[in-house]
């Protein structure tokens, strides 16, 4: 996987006790359009801290140009900021 880092817009809803389901993502490509991407599932989610701020951090799979990738997102709590990490 390749290190991005993009801020992105997220779909996403939260269960009863705060856990996050992200459900799809815009990100904008190199030409200037936006582009969606649905999450299909949730590999794994892990909490780290990046330069003292809380991460949570989702290893997830999605369908990309017509092929299933493994992308990493992360979602910062202080800022409410998402980032496509890697894909």
């Amino acid at each position: 996987m390749k290190v991005l880092a993009k801020p992105i817009e997220m779909v996403a809803w939260f269960d009863f006790k705060g856990m996050i389901h992200p459900i799809r993502f815009r990100l904008i490509d190199e030409d200037g359009t936006y582009k969606t991407i649905s999450i299909k599932s949730i590999q794994a989610r892990k909490k780290e801290k990046l330069a003292g701020n809380l991460m949570q951090v989702f290893l997830c799979r999605g369908i990309v140009n017509s092929q299933e990738v493994l992308f990493e997102l992360k979602y910062e709590k202080d800022t409410d900021q998402w980032t496509l990490f890697k894909m």
